[in-house]
């Protein structure tokens, strides 16, 4: 890591706590996926470019881990461009928290940092004290983790408290349904599983999941 990036992360609060306010959590989406592209992931960037616009265009802001490749690229780039044409007249901004050290394909210049964390589970904490709203797309290890953490908080959390979690993928997360259908089953889930989480494809279905109040 260069001189200017130590400096810069000098700079960058553990937690910015203006955005950790009820009135901004309910107009942040957080959102998760790969940090890498490959051919079979191009129909979920499209699907993750086009849903990220949407929000933006609708008054959300947009939290990622400021990557440039992958679903997170994707997502990054979308909220940049989309952020001076949302329909409610208000700022939309391109926020991040970020994992120090930097993984080193970090884009600091066009999103504002307003967290740092030392590890991946110690970001995802930090997530859900900033939004309300969480859609992940497909991704590796981390991303499952990062999904299966965040069910987890539904799960242990009073009605009041629970997150909206989107899975964007219905054949890629197929498989993590049906476990906690499974678990369901066994009576090792105190509700069904649609009640922590909700897997859609489609991006009309994942913008009226977050603006439904």
């Amino acid at each position: 890591m260069n001189n200017l990036a130590i400096d810069r992360l000098k700079n960058i609060p553990q937690l910015n706590r203006e955005y950790t306010t009820p009135e901004k959590r309910a107009k942040s989406v957080v959102i998760l996926g790969s940090s890498k592209t490959t051919e079979p992931l191009m129909e979920y960037l499209d699907l993750c470019s086009q849903t990220t616009k949407e929000l933006v265009k609708n008054g959300y802001n947009i939290i990622t881990g400021c990557g440039t490749k992958g679903i997170m690229g994707a997502a990054y780039y979308a909220a940049k461009e989309a952020s001076a044409i949302n329909l409610e007249g208000k700022p939309v901004q391109n926020l991040a928290i970020i994992v120090n050290p930097l993984w080193g394909d970090e884009n600091l210049d066009d999103c504002l940092v307003i967290g740092k964390a030392s590890s991946e589970s110690e970001r995802i904490i930090k997530f859900t004290r900033v939004a309300d709203n969480f859609v992940i797309f497909p991704g590796g290890t981390t991303t499952l983790q990062e999904a299966t953490t965040l069910i987890r908080h539904n799960v242990h959390s009073e009605e009041s408290g629970l997150k909206k979690i989107i899975l964007a993928g219905k054949e890629f997360f197929a498989g993590l349904k049906q476990q906690y259908e499974t678990m369901a089953k066994m009576q090792l889930l105190k509700n069904t599983p649609e009640k922590f989480f909700k897997v859609l494809n489609d991006k009309n279905e994942i913008i009226k999941t977050i603006l439904k109040r």
